[in-house]
């Protein structure tokens, strides 16, 4: 095996021995920016990046192709136009195998091409600064994604060791101290997880002045107390997971969820594969939606209830599991985890299409944060039709309501208008008020969109507010505030705009639980609406922030609205992230 180390100083190895690799950093420039663009590029655009100062551009890109497929030894690569990045069998690249978790022993250090100087190619920097961005996000998934996988496979040290380093590269976001909590108590170290706890509740109090989330301190809680004498383990997991949704369902949350980290215990201890993915699957499920910022230890169990599903052949567990882990991925930005749970959930699903309608909703939002609005609207469909055909009507509702967005996005607002109607209409009849401000907020943007009076807008936008801050919900409270900073900015009520634009900032500005495209769309209208007023300072920092939000969380659509503004406010500026290196990335 063949791998291309492209994490720290580029290089070669052959089962593990360092061999000769590409002379030049243009070599290696040009190796990466074929192997990291999932779509074929033109020689043109290769010279105009890496070799427009030579005195035969075509002619070193030649010679560059063809040293890379001698040292390669891919005698049939990197040939015609346009090129692509496809080694062939038997030649790995650590970039893509850190990405998805799957490296053996510890993750590669390192960002991508350290120590490469490619002079006079401002292009290609750009480029490089893009994908280094995204790269290090990758990176940061695949080790999370080997830590979900370790602990569900009951390896809890090989969790611990991959946690310390995933809290090395990220110190100050709460998920990384979550995991390793979560893997020291798993491996029975439980005086070890208080004390990491405390000490990381302490450094995220001192460094960030907000105190942490009860995360910490849930995942450092000891398994359940053993099981009362004289009943079986069965019969308890059944009790205990009846009452646990029982209480969910009635607005208990902490209640329901002791009560099914109960159920998966006895469960466990029943030996029974079919009740315990069942339990693990609940378990995890309320942890990523009744639960606000456990979406870390959200995924561990709903990892596990994967592993139990696939060895119990319980396909449909596994892959509403899967769907799960795909969607807390979605809104945290993780694109290609989310990819690899999305696609594989989609294959066990088979023709249950109730499972398909799940699967394809998630997979449409996380082509619309994306950028690919045409593509997500094709698949709100597809998941509206599935849900539909199976009868389950709060997927179809969420379906048409988070689908309303897609619309809007496209300017097709009567589309949106008569999707977000029909949402409503069943969440009046399912009582379904934790999805309300979504499909309400929505609803205000179209409404606005239209010309409606944004005085009556603001006025039901109100309760729309309120029932979110009452739900907790970082996400709808975040959407419900932008709408009503669009609502003010329609009436020319500027410090209403920017105080309700400064509201839908800090509740957008969660570590977990909250959408990540929605903290880049608040700094998208905030940018928008300076413009308006003429405040180019405050345009060109909330661009900013949304440029890198955009390129760390690989929102491409985001990002070229970025580089446009960043553009109209300074159009000599030297380029950070501009829109050809967002289309370069692309191609």
């Amino acid at each position: 095996m063949l791998t291309v180390r492209l994490l720290g100083r580029p290089r070669l190895e052959r089962e593990g021995v360092p061999i000769p690799g590409p002379r030049g950093h243009k070599s290696w420039a040009l190796l990466a920016r074929l192997v990291r663009s999932p779509q074929p590029v033109t020689r043109q655009s290769l010279v105009d990046e890496l070799f427009s100062q030579a005195d035969d551009p075509m002619g070193a890109l030649r010679w560059s192709l063809a040293e890379l497929r001698r040292r390669l030894g891919t005698p049939d690569a990197f040939h015609g136009n346009p090129l692509t990045g496809d080694l062939g069998p038997g030649i790995e690249v650590d970039v893509t195998v850190a990405s998805h978790g799957r490296f053996t022993g510890l993750p590669p250090e390192g960002r991508l091409l350290e120590g490469v100087d490619v002079r006079d190619s401002a292009s290609f920097e750009t480029w490089l600064l893009v994908e280094r961005e995204r790269v290090d996000a990758e990176v940061c998934g695949g080790i999370r994604e080997a830590i979900i996988r370790a602990m569900s496979g009951g390896d809890a040290e090989r969790a611990i060791d991959l946690a310390r380093v995933l809290v090395a590269r990220d110190p100050l976001s709460e998920g990384p101290h979550v995991l390793l909590i979560s893997a020291l108590s798993a491996a029975g170290r439980h005086d070890a997880a208080s004390q990491q706890a405390e000490s990381a509740t302490a450094m995220l109090r001192r460094e960030l002045g907000i105190a942490p989330s009860s995360a910490l301190r849930d995942a450092a809680t000891p398994p359940p107390q053993p099981l009362p004498a004289g009943v079986s383990p069965r019969a308890t997991s059944a009790a205990l997971r009846a009452s646990g949704l029982a209480a969910l369902s009635a607005g208990v949350p902490a209640s329901g969820i002791d009560r099914l980290r109960s159920a998966a215990a006895a469960a466990a201890e029943a030996d029974d594969a079919t009740l315990l993915a069942e339990c693990l699957l609940e378990l995890g499920t309320a942890l990523v939606h009744a639960v606000h910022r456990h979406d870390d230890e959200g995924a561990v169990v709903l990892g596990s209830a994967v592993a139990v599903a696939m060895d119990a052949g319980h396909d449909a567990v596994a892959s509403r599991a899967l769907a799960e882990l795909g969607y807390v991925d979605v809104l945290s930005g993780r694109r290609v985890t989310a990819g690899l749970h999305l696609e594989w959930a989609r294959e066990i699903a088979g023709d249950d299409r109730g499972l398909l309608a799940t699967v394809a909703s998630i997979e449409a939002t996380d082509l619309h944060d994306r950028g690919r609005l045409a593509e997500a609207a094709e698949r709100f469909g597809a998941a509206i039709d599935h849900a539909r055909a199976a009868g389950k009507v709060r997927r179809e509702a969420w379906s048409l309501g988070v689908g309303g967005r897609t619309l809007y996005g496209l300017g097709d607002y009567a589309g949106a208008q008569r999707w977000l109607d029909q949402s409503l209409a069943i969440i009046d009849a399912e009582h379904w008020n934790a999805f309300r401000p979504c499909v309400e907020s929505w609803r205000a943007h179209v409404n606005l969109a239209l010309g409606r009076d944004p005085r009556g807008v603001r006025e039901e936008l109100e309760s729309t507010f309120a029932t979110a801050c009452e739900l907790s919900d970082a996400c709808w409270q975040g959407l419900a505030a932008k709408a009503m900073a669009l609502a003010c900015h329609a009436e020319l009520d500027r410090a209403g705009a920017q105080w309700w634009l400064a509201t839908a900032a800090r509740a957008c500005a969660r570590e977990t639980d909250a959408h990540v495209w929605v903290r880049a769309d608040v700094a998208l209208a905030a940018a928008r609406m300076a413009m308006d007023w003429g405040d180019l300072t405050m345009a060109r920092e909330q661009a900013e922030t949304l440029q890198a939000v955009a390129v760390r969380y690989g929102m491409d659509g985001m990002l070229d609205a970025a580089t446009a503004l960043l553009d109209e406010i300074a159009p000599d500026r030297a380029p950070a992230f501009s829109g050809a290196g967002a289309g370069a990335a692309r191609r």
